[in-house]
């Protein structure tokens, strides 16, 4: 029987690993599976020691005040790595967390694979020595990261982006809306602020108060907000205006005319899609300093770093203006011209990040990683 331990700290983290888990029990049936997750993982039978609610956060300053509770379960895991000694730790996404607990499952013995790795570059390079040392495999999702992690000497392979197979459009746009009583005749924004509960606090008042001003200016607009987080409906104070939709995230935004979009992977989605966003991005302050000064990319969004070229606006921090988001998003509700042209640019992202078929690819060098390690 092989053991996997799985760690993530995020709800798309969560839902990356479940579709990887999947696939690995398909050619493993007698594998278990245990970590850090949330209920996607759950629902794929691993055995969660912590939920991602307990470790997940957005920034350096979120981070040091959960401090304390990170160390603690970073030793837990750890101990659990000693006792049970698993076959392979695969590592998906939250690097903050998972670089350092490489270093122990690497002196452990385990192979350590990182799935879904550091963006190291956005800035982050001073990462690559620490996967050089302690990473056994890394599994990337953008055709650039091989390039940039082999030449560094650490075992790359690129499988492809994993949003690609969970994108499942089950309605159609008239099924939806009569589902979710929308007008299929009436535009609809998606609303999309992000699965951390960070995230959530600090850009959905954003969203809701961008809401409000075009609603006031076109009273026939239709708001939705498409999530796989359990607990969004806390985070709105008026749920009259806004309708919740939950684990239809594709359906959602392939319905929407456009989406007012938190930077991250959601924005690549929108781009498969065909939909137009609005990227919004605000974190504290002391973060926001920290990655103006580590980071050197002209862009924050996915989707406008893919394409090497701005193709959706992006207002972050201090540059977020209400009335001016609001002038965007009515725009590319009303200029049909405007909006053909970044449907075409959507395009070519989609293009550039190639075909389906990540967590299979991904599962299959794992498990002829673990065979030769068990011959």
């Amino acid at each position: 029987m092989v053991k996997f331990f799985v760690i993530t700290g995020e709800a798309s983290g969560d839902l990356h690993a479940s579709f990887l888990i999947k696939e690995i029990k398909k050619r493993l049936p007698e594998s278990r599976f245990f970590g850090i997750g949330g209920k996607k993982m759950k629902d794929e039978g691993v055995k969660l020691f912590f939920h991602i609610e307990k470790i997940s956060v957005v920034g350096f300053w979120e981070a040091f005040m959960k401090v304390g509770n990170i160390r603690k379960i970073l030793r837990s895991i750890v101990e659990k790595m000693r006792n049970m000694k698993p076959d392979a730790l695969i590592l998906v996404d939250f690097p903050g967390f998972n670089l350092r607990l490489a270093p122990f499952a690497k002196n452990l013995g385990i192979k350590v694979i990182y799935y879904i790795t550091p963006q190291v570059w956005a800035g982050g390079g001073w990462r690559l020595r620490s996967m050089y040392k302690n990473i056994d495999l890394a599994l990337v999702i953008f055709p650039f990261e091989e390039r940039i992690f082999s030449s560094y000497g650490i075992k790359t392979s690129f499988v492809g982006h994993p949003i690609l197979d969970e994108m499942s459009l089950k309605k159609s746009k008239g099924l939806f809306c009569k589902e979710h009583a929308l007008s299929p005749e009436k535009p609809i924004i998606a609303l999309l602020p992000g699965s951390r509960e960070g995230e959530i606090k600090r850009i959905l008042p954003i969203m809701l108060l961008i809401s409000k001003e075009i609603k006031k200016r076109r009273s026939d607009v239709q708001f939705i907000l498409p999530t796989i987080s359990e607990e969004m409906e806390g985070f709105l104070p008026d749920k009259r205006d806004i309708r919740i939709i939950y684990d239809e995230t594709s359906d959602g935004i392939h319905v929407a005319d456009t989406a007012l979009a938190a930077s991250g992977t959601v924005t690549l989605e929108t781009a498969f899609l065909g939909t137009p966003s609005v990227i919004i991005y605000k974190i504290s302050i002391l973060t926001y300093l920290i990655i103006k000064w580590l980071i050197k990319l002209p862009y924050i969004g996915l989707v406008n770093i893919v394409r090497g070229k701005k193709i959706i606006p992006e207002y972050i921090q201090f540059s977020i203006r209400i009335n001016q988001i609001s002038d965007e998003i009515l725009r590319m509700l009303e200029d049909t011209r405007y909006v053909a042209t970044i449907k075409e640019e959507l395009k070519e992202v989609k293009k550039i990040l190639g075909k389906k078929g990540a967590s299979k690819n991904a599962a299959e060098i794992i498990v002829k990683e673990i065979m030769k390690k068990c011959k």
